[in-house]
């Protein structure tokens, strides 16, 4: 199987779904009325969907880098029968780093069954993955179909602005950042106000998503600004305490250095309003290929454009204070919150496998490996390679270069120190405070290796590596990706994996509760175990699903040291 992420976004437009059916029409009190159609479930009953409905002016010329602004009323029935385009992103995923998408992008989507028995029903909000620089909420990229299968839920799919456009900042009100959050916030604030015409409970709303989509519900989470907007989150593959996620501590110099690479002239003694205006004026294009000189190695770090801390009193801001700090003093919207990672080695893959694939990045990598493997972890900006051997040491890892031997320990490692640290510190800190009667914490870990993976995709080529579950192969069981995977044959153990993870987290949904052999005190975290959690094992033939505790903590002290 051949992945094809980078070509993705560009395919989308060209990508038909089928419908089938009479029109179908809602009408939105001070919006307009609308047209969906329908759509084929996966094993389940076709559903209704309502797709391309504005919820924000679209985020260009004066209002790019901007807060964004709620969409006006249309005249006439508009036509929600087709998703519209991906918003623009550098996919730095990819071999080419391509540009592609759309600045006018802020349209969501809605889907709901078809039979209903009238009562309102709980709505799952999805924010979609891709590193807060790639990714998309059109059908062929979050696909609803496994979860409109269950008929009990109606599912949102929201996009958002994505790299420069989606984070930039002066530091002050003349760019104030954190737009995509703010997108996301606009979304739910939708939701809350029309959801109701589509029978969904605004009350009972699930924010939830993999990867940057999990980082995104946690910030949430910890901005006051979003408290009210919904009842539940899901927090899949990463939370915001992720070393990939570090707040940018100046934003304005990073504006000023992406101003002077496109040739903004005096861009660095321009005050923030007139530096502000002339990155409204460049060509997006030109600013998404800026980000490229913020890499230090490969595509590393990851995610170049990060969220920033607001000044206090800018207008409709999401953060005012570091949302670590707010996360680990207890300043946080506290909900039923699920938590859920890959296998160790499988997370690691997303920053492993390009570099050992890619045979001029291995060598680069062998030849300085401490200071090249210090990037693969995003260690803090002057680590010393005395302390990543340290690292290295406290796993037994002998040597310092990477070979189809030490793939898989290193690949563990980066799994470690990217994913399952964070978590740890994340739901420890959380169970010393919070309410866990009222607002119960789940977790799985899924490390079933299934027919289907999203190795290949970080590795960029077509080898499917022995790392188990892949980062984010826990969704190809939550959310269908027709455009880069294969669907699983509708009688494959795969497709029943998938039956069972979309009722888990609909359970959550509606009661707050993932599984009831499961259960989270702060007592439960020690050196060797945490909460209770399901482990979903196995591979093709073997699937297996039980309870456990244990936890490897082998270098989170180090871990700790350096973060916290």
């Amino acid at each position: 199987m051949r992945l094809l992420w980078s070509g993705v976004l560009l395919t989308l437009a060209v990508c038909p779904l089928a419908a089938t059916g009479d029109p179908l029409d809602v009408c939105l009190k001070d919006l307009g009325c609308l047209r969906g159609t329908h759509m084929p479930g996966y094993q389940g009953e076709e559903f209704e969907a309502f797709m391309g409905i504005p919820f924000a002016q679209p985020p260009v010329d004066s209002l790019r880098l901007r807060n964004p602004v709620p969409a006006a009323a249309w005249e006439g029935i508009l036509d929600a029968g087709t998703a519209k385009d991906s918003c623009l992103q550098r996919n730095f995923f990819g071999v080419k780093w391509s540009v592609s998408g759309v600045e006018d992008c802020l349209y969501l989507n809605v889907y709901r069954p078809k039979k209903r028995n009238g009562n309102p029903l709980p709505v799952m909000f999805y924010i979609h993955a891709g590193g807060f620089f790639s990714g998309s909420a059109h059908p062929v990229a979050s696909g609803p179909e496994y979860m409109m299968d269950t008929e009990q839920v109606i599912m949102v799919t929201v996009p958002y602005r994505l790299g420069p456009l989606g984070f930039l900042s002066t530091g002050d009100t003349n760019m104030p950042g954190n737009f995509a959050l703010k997108d996301q916030r606009l979304a739910m604030q939708w939701v809350q106000q029309h959801i109701a015409e589509f029978g969904g409970d605004p009350q009972l709303v699930t924010i939830f998503g993999h990867s940057a989509g999990g980082m995104s519900a946690h910030y949430h989470m910890l901005s006051p600004s979003s408290k009210g907007l919904f009842h539940r989150a899901m927090s899949l593959d990463s939370t915001s305490l992720s070393p990939f996620l570090k707040i940018n501590k100046d934003p304005l110099g990073q504006a000023r250095k992406l101003a002077a690479v496109a040739g903004i002239e005096e861009a660095e003694s321009l005050n923030s309003k007139d530096l502000a205006q002339a990155l409204r004026e460049l060509d997006p294009v030109e600013l998404h290929t800026t980000v490229d000189s913020l890499k230090v190695w490969d595509n590393f770090p990851f995610i170049s454009n990060p969220p920033v801390v607001e000044p206090v009193g800018c207008p409709e801001a999401f953060f005012t204070e570091d949302p670590v700090q707010a996360h680990l003093e207890g300043r946080i919207n506290q909900v039923p919150w699920l938590l859920g990672l890959n296998s160790r080695a499988g997370e690691g893959s997303i920053a492993v496998l390009h570099p050992f694939d890619d045979r001029k990045l291995r060598a680069e990598l062998n030849s300085q490996f401490l200071e090249h493997f210090s990037y693969i972890l995003h260690l803090p900006e002057g680590t010393s390679p005395e302390v990543v051997r340290e690292i290295l040491d406290a796993y037994g890892f002998e040597g310092e270069s990477i070979s189809n031997d030490t793939l898989v320990p290193l690949a563990e490692i980066a799994g470690d120190f990217g994913f399952y640290y964070p978590l740890y510190e994340t739901a420890s800190a959380y169970a010393k405070y919070a309410n866990l009667e009222e607002n119960p914490l789940s977790f799985y870990f899924f490390e079933y290796r299934g027919l289907r993976t999203l190795s290949t995709l970080f590795s960029g080529a077509s080898v499917e590596y022995g790392v188990g579950a892949a980062h984010m192969d826990d969704a190809l069981h939550t959310i269908r990706i027709p455009a880069i995977v294969e669907d699983y044959p509708k009688d494959s153990e795969d497709a029943e994996v998938v039956k069972r993870m979309t009722s888990l987290m609909v359970d959550f949904a509606k009661t707050g509760i993932f599984h009831s052999g499961t259960s989270c005190q702060a007592s439960d975290f020690t050196d060797h175990q945490m909460c209770s959690y399901v482990h979903f094992g196995g591979t093709v033939g073997s699937y297996k699903e039980d309870i456990q505790k244990d936890v490897h903590l082998a270098a989170y002290p180090i871990w700790k040291r350096l973060f916290f």
